[in-house]
């Protein structure tokens, strides 16, 4: 999502950009393929000159989780659509780099942040999802567990994404033992069109440093989920990534700018992963971690209350 999300924005200002991946095997080219997001979504996607509205599925103004119900401005959107109209015409190679040729190399390969060098105490969360079509009405709703937490997310009237990402539990077992899919039901009333797997990193952009490691040309740079952009307690990386390619277009020619820039704008992802850190570590939680849980749902569009907070992180463990 976000190397796409960059390709279209270098080719819109006049660069000459390739692209190299590597073959996916799932039916919708993407691992994983997260179909919901936040606020702030549509003004990113509007600023590479598509119209929002051609992929955004469904609105919520609420969300279920662990059956309270929390105002909230979430949606889902069609990822697979969205990413295949930011690449548009692009030739993606399916070989390795010739990397003499490039004056910049950019590492968008998310989690297995290919290029640069390895983290340390990296947190990689695994996570199990499904397409499922049902004539059942589901609703929007998140159970939290295990570190991590299960999603029902609405797409249309009759389709759902459904999955599980833990750091403790096996998500299979997590969206098997809640019910929400029934592999063994010779009926199917809901039905399952297809399924992956994969990884999403936790660590956050102050533990996944650096961002630039030298190579050929200027450089190696990293962007998305590649050095930490996503959001620890909540997994989000859509709109992350896609502001991290806004800090690199205006940072272009400094490393150095481009890195307190990150740093700056994610700040509040240090916080984040230090709960979670609390979590692995097995110490308390108290209300500091309580007002980090709300302050950043409310970034998200979701108006959680400090109880209610305090609540679920008990339910997050």
């Amino acid at each position: 999502m976000t190397g796409a999300y960059l390709y279209r924005i270098l080719r819109r200002e006049g660069y000459d950009a390739h692209l190299f991946d590597r073959e996916r095997m799932t039916r919708c080219g993407l691992t994983p393929c997260a179909w919901g997001t936040s606020k702030g979504f549509a003004e990113l996607v509007e600023g590479a000159g598509l119209d929002a509205e051609k992929y955004i599925l469904r609105r919520f103004n609420y969300v279920l989780m662990d059956d309270v119900r929390i105002p909230a401005d979430l949606m889902t959107f069609d990822k697979p659509r969205l990413v295949r109209d930011l690449l548009g015409d692009a030739v993606v190679r399916f070989t390795p780099i010739p990397a003499r040729r490039y004056h910049r190399i950019i590492d968008a390969t998310g989690m297995s942040r290919a290029l640069l060098p390895p983290i340390e105490d990296d947190i990689m969360l695994g996570c199990r999802q499904y397409l499922v079509e049902t004539e059942e009405p589901l609703e929007n709703r998140i159970k939290l567990g295990g570190i991590g937490y299960a999603w029902c997310f609405p797409l249309s009237h009759n389709l759902y994404h459904i999955g599980c990402g833990s750091l403790l539990a096996d998500p299979q077992r997590v969206i098997e033992a809640l019910g929400w899919i029934d592999l063994t039901s010779s009926r199917r009333e809901r039905r399952v069109r297809c399924s992956c797997a994969g990884k999403i990193r936790l660590t956050g952009p102050y533990q996944s440093l650096p961002f630039v490691a030298d190579g050929f040309g200027n450089g190696i740079w990293g962007i998305g989920e590649a050095i930490g952009c996503v959001a620890p307690l909540a997994g989000d990386g859509v709109v992350p990534g896609m502001h991290n390619v806004r800090l690199l277009m205006k940072n272009w020619d400094s490393p150095q700018e481009y890195t307190k820039a990150v740093l700056s704008e994610f700040r509040w992802m240090k916080d984040e992963r230090a709960v979670i850190d609390k979590f692995r570590n097995s110490k308390g939680l108290g209300i500091r971690e309580a007002r980090v849980l709300r302050r950043n749902s409310k970034r998200m569009g979701m108006q959680v209350g400090l109880k209610e907070a305090a609540a679920l992180l008990k339910n997050l463990r």
